[in-house]
């Protein structure tokens, strides 16, 4: 019988893993403080592969937000073949590539790339502090204590998105961030071990076949980030838009009993209400994660977990996506698959 044991385990230690990250925030700071004194770039970018890529897009949206500079995010073969369509050669990049293991190669060689073609000073964020990635970045903020035994990113994605909103806030000057940071732990093992029973019950009400994550601004990213989980654990059919998106086309083959999952921003929260009245009058299934409980909850949430209260739309997103990567595991060992060994995939990607 599947067990997904070492996914289980990863999705339950990540609040430890980003207490230990957290600890970290003073070295940080003045590594930030001593490397970029002087900040003569024309762009920000952000980049990865796979879960690492979709890291990369939340990654981006919380800076830009926190600093008020420009960010983009591609994945890590756009960099590669395609860099001419995205930069320029007059330009100077800051550029931030996100590895779990380190040794991704696609990330490697849109590393190389950077460096031979273009002006970049390059930052690496991941799991291993003696990685290729590690080694060869200007600049590395690797996450301690993050070992993950499973093939599924659980533990790692959070811990690299703290590590990199906390590079955000402390590039930007942002105290308050931080302040909002260091409460992260506590409120997301509180808030997951009193509310995770909403994903059970959902599961043991019914199983869904396929599933519409919607995000937009900063839970774009996590919202490709839970598809890719759910599909790579489940097998279920999944996709993932910015909100308003699911109108042109994509909502026309919405059955009945098909799950939306909807986190909700505040940024767009009246739209994203209308839609999901839209939504349920074709007789689809809905699972709301926000920060508060509007009034039109009882009517449009058949399930609904709160957390982040008070803390903004850039950062609450890592409070969802322990709740999100159950969902993935829990949905995969319903049907009678093992999460910790996914059909097809490897831990680490290289060619």
């Amino acid at each position: 019988m599947p067990e997904g044991r070492d996914t289980m385990r990863g999705i339950g230690e990540q609040f430890d893993t980003w207490q230990n990250v957290l600890e970290s925030l003073p070295l940080l700071e003045k590594d930030v403080s001593v490397n970029f004194q002087v900040r003569e770039y024309d762009e920000v970018i952000f980049t990865g592969a796979g879960s690492s890529y979709h890291l990369a897009v939340a990654a981006a949206a919380a800076f830009s937000r926190m600093t008020g500079e420009q960010a983009s995010s591609y994945p890590a073969s756009e960099l590669i073949f395609f860099h001419q369509y995205h930069l320029k050669r007059e330009r100077k990049y800051l550029t931030v590539y996100f590895s779990r293991s380190g040794a991704t190669t696609e990330t490697l060689l849109a590393l190389d790339t950077m460096k031979n073609l273009y002006r970049t000073t390059a930052i690496g964020i991941t799991c291993d502090p003696f990685s290729k990635l590690s080694s060869a970045v200007d600049v590395a903020f690797p996450v301690p204590n993050c070992v993950e035994e499973s093939f599924i990113m659980t533990k790692s994605f959070t811990s690299m998105l703290v590590v990199s909103l906390m590079f955000s806030a402390c590039y930007g000057g942002k105290f308050t961030y931080m302040t909002y940071l260091e409460h992260l732990p506590e409120e997301g093992r509180a808030s997951f071990e009193l509310q995770r029973r909403v994903i059970d019950s959902l599961l043991k009400e019914y199983l869904p076949e396929r599933v519409t994550f919607l995000g937009g601004g900063p839970f774009l990213g996590l919202a490709r980030e839970a598809a890719l989980k759910l599909d790579e654990m489940s097998l279920t059919r999944s996709q993932a838009f910015t909100p308003l998106e699911i109108r042109h086309g994509p909502k026309a083959g919405l059955k009945q009993g098909d799950l939306i999952v909807m986190m909700m921003s505040n940024s767009a929260r009246l739209a994203e209400i209308q839609l999901l009245h839209e939504l349920r009058e074709q007789g689809v299934y809905t699972l709301i994660l926000s920060d508060h409980r509007d009034k039109e909850f009882e009517e449009l949430a058949d399930n609904l977990i709160l957390a982040g209260r008070g803390l903004s739309e850039d950062i609450r997103g890592v409070l969802y996506m322990p709740f999100l990567q159950y969902l993935g595991c829990r949905a995969g060992l319903m049907r009678g698959l093992d999460p910790d060994r996914p059909g097809h995939l490897s831990r680490v990607v290289q060619f």
